[in-house]
């Protein structure tokens, strides 16, 4: 099965609900910075709205 866009949005959706968007954003990034990634470019805690960019980055 080949994973496509739609598919990945309707996990993150199904994750998302009923806490918001906002939690699965917030593990994932989390879970970057853990692993030591550095790309696609995250936001860390440092910066004053990393959950909102984040959120619409991932």
């Amino acid at each position: 099965m080949k994973i496509k866009h739609e598919h990945i949005r309707m996990a993150i959706n199904a994750w998302a609900y009923p806490d918001g968007e906002k939690v699965p954003a917030a593990e994932i990034a989390r879970t970057y910075f853990e692993l030591g990634m550095t790309f696609p470019e995250l936001y860390d805690d440092s910066h004053p709205e990393a959950l909102a960019r984040n959120t619409q980055k991932i």
